[in-house]
């Protein structure tokens, strides 16, 4: 049987394990969460090289791992930040499925600016995603001045423009912060509500929704990103397109 996982922390409320092993238990695997402490996280990497056909990373390694890999491949490289990574042999490549899956959602719809909440691996994969699809002008929003900066040097160098701090905005707006999940989400409301987004891109996910998804509009919720991008791995991992309904019953029933 073959090895997938998932490496994180916190995973108390991860929903990649019933997404994944519904179509990878078909395949002859099985897909496990394993919570990592930071200062173990290079140890869980090697073993899973050694253990694995590969594994997901999520907050708050997506930047982190990416010195443990031996290499990165198309929209990982441009972001330095990776949530999928695929084992031939002993040698790790880390993709960025967070990238596809949203530039898969956001189809046909267009915007031209974005306040993006929070300043991660999951901000930086929105950020390229929405650039792909036309935005360049982007507000950052972020407890760390300095984190924030880091981030919005990386969005210049494509060519767009970035502020920071307090925005009012319009276009798309995007949380890509756990806020919603794990942890009071009234200050991001707040934030939301002083704008008038004709796009919302939420990262959280809960199965009934989150606050922001609840009172937003034209919303592409972090359960359909969850369920797209572990379909974007699965196809990396095993050359397969699964079936994303059986995916989705999985945590939703029907």
């Amino acid at each position: 049987m073959e090895l997938y996982g998932l490496i994180g922390n916190p995973l108390g409320g991860s929903l990649s394990p019933r997404i994944h092993n519904a179509v990878i238990r078909e395949m002859g695997g099985i897909y496990l969460a394993f919570e990592v402490k930071r200062e173990n996280l290079e140890v869980a990497v090697n073993g899973l090289r050694v253990l694995s056909r590969g594994f997901n990373v999520t907050v708050p390694y997506k930047e982190e791992v990416v010195k443990m890999l031996d290499h990165t491949e198309g929209y990982a490289q441009i972001i330095n930040a990776v949530n999928t990574v695929k084992v031939e042999g002993t040698t790790l490549t880390g993709y960025n499925t967070d990238v596809s899956a949203l530039i898969s959602l956001i189809g046909e719809r267009s915007v031209s600016s974005a306040v993006i909440y929070g300043a991660g691996g999951a901000a930086r994969a929105a950020a390229l995603a929405l650039f792909r699809k036309g935005c360049n002008s982007f507000c950052i929003v972020n407890r760390s001045r300095e984190r924030a900066e880091v981030f919005g040097n990386l969005i210049k160098s494509w060519g767009a423009r970035v502020s920071y701090g307090q925005c009012m905005g319009s276009g798309a707006f995007v949380n890509a912060t756990p806020m919603g999940m794990y942890a009071d989400d009234s200050q991001l409301i707040d934030l939301y509500r002083k704008g008038r987004y004709t796009l919302t891109i939420d990262l959280a996910y809960k199965v009934d929704g989150t606050n922001l998804q609840k009172i937003s509009k034209n919303t592409i919720g972090g359960l359909d990103i969850l369920i797209e991008q572990a379909a974007h791995s699965i196809k990396i991992w095993k050359g397969i397109e699964p079936d994303r309904e059986i995916m989705k019953r999985a945590v939703i029933g029907g």
